[in-house]
């Protein structure tokens, strides 16, 4: 245990109490076993809907936005269809449901991927409104990125700072879409422009009322609802949902979190856009389709990856970080840090497949 350690602990002890510091303990063990659960590799033997029910899960493991987890699988004959859950849209951050569909998307490159664990080809159909169906045949060879799937995570905390190697990017390039920056200019001239972005953000109300929302300050309040912001992802230590809250406007200040963001931009040697074209559901499926590959490509080579989206989330911001890119047709869409990390972080939750597999058509 290391001096920082120690410090947050005793810290921590002396602000909840003794006896809701050891509830506390018993909450983190129960959030890393659930973690864990959720993240068992794939059940190569299940068969029928036990096996679409493994597939859910897998899909569910991919990246989406605030974790919201907006999105809905429902059996069909022969495959499945998946729409996004307009339930858990964030239309204060997202008001043109952008980061809704490029987070269905990612689900929908997840499942196809291990699909092919079990020799299935999952071929999608898009409708205009962005409803995904994957009609599943055999014949398909295992993915090599198939087993990266339960290892991904969103990195939010510092990273090393060594650069990339070249097979790191061999492996990124196997996106071509991909637009990397590694030149310290256009990363300082991204930073600035991403941190300024999000102190606008956390300066206005309704933004700050959505993310609180969102924010699981204790391990417990993360197990109640499988979604959600954990602070622990963050590198922030736990603290009772109660208090958490209480204290929200002392702890999340817009000088605390846009200095935070900065210093993990500064420790990333890469940054990386994903551009949207054309700016539909359609176009924005196809996005986080490329963001799933992105993710289990970089997590394959040991490397963490988090999204840096607040200049994405202003038009004003955008259109300069279009400029700032060379970004001529499309939207902006995806704005990623790189690097490996410089700790573990935990993992996040994800709810039970019985909530997001609805009763087969």
């Amino acid at each position: 245990m290391n001096r920082r350690t120690v410090l947050t602990t005793a810290g921590a002890t002396a602000v909840i109490g003794v006896a809701a510091y050891w509830r506390q303990v018993r909450a983190a063990d129960l959030y890393t076993t659930a973690a864990t659960a959720v993240r068992a590799p794939l059940d190569l033997a299940a068969t029928g809907p036990e096996r679409l029910a493994e597939l859910v899960r897998m899909a569910t493991l991919a990246p989406n936005s605030h974790n919201t987890q907006a999105w809905r699988f429902t059996a069909v004959p022969g495959g499945v269809e998946i729409a996004v859950d307009p339930a858990r849209r964030t239309p204060v951050v997202d008001p043109d449901d952008h980061h809704l569909f490029v987070s269905l998307g990612a689900a929908v490159e997840t499942m196809i991927i291990a699909a092919t664990a079990y020799g299935i080809a999952a071929t999608p159909s898009v409708t205009a409104d962005g409803r995904v169906t994957l009609s599943f045949a055999d014949g398909a060879a295992p993915s090599a990125l198939r087993p990266a799937i339960t290892h991904r995570q969103s990195h939010r905390g510092l990273y090393d700072g060594t650069a990339l190697t070249d097979p790191d990017r061999a492996a990124l390039a196997s996106e071509p879409a991909l637009r990397l920056f590694e030149d310290a200019p256009t990363r300082a001239s991204l930073r600035d422009l991403t941190v300024t972005a999000y102190g606008t953000q956390m300066a206005d109300a309704a933004y700050r009322a959505e993310l609180k929302s969102w924010l699981r300050f204790s391990q417990g309040a993360a197990l109640a609802t499988e979604d959600g912001l954990f602070s622990g992802c963050s590198g922030s230590p736990a603290l009772p949902q109660a208090l958490g809250e209480s204290l929200f406007g002392v702890l999340v200040t817009a000088k605390a979190q846009s200095e935070a963001l900065a210093a993990q931009i500064d420790s990333s040697p890469a940054l990386a856009l994903l551009v949207s074209d054309p700016d539909t559901p359609e176009g924005r499926i196809e996005t986080g389709r490329r963001l799933a590959r992105i993710g289990l490509s970089a997590t394959a080579q040991g490397l963490a990856m988090a999204h840096i989206n607040p200049a994405l989330e202003n038009p004003v911001s955008r259109a300069e970080v279009a400029r700032i890119c060379s970004v001529t047709l499309g939207r902006p869409s995806i704005l990623l840090r790189l690097g490996r990390a410089a700790e573990p972080m935990p993992y996040s939750l994800r709810r039970p497949t019985a909530q997001t597999l609805l009763t087969p058509r």
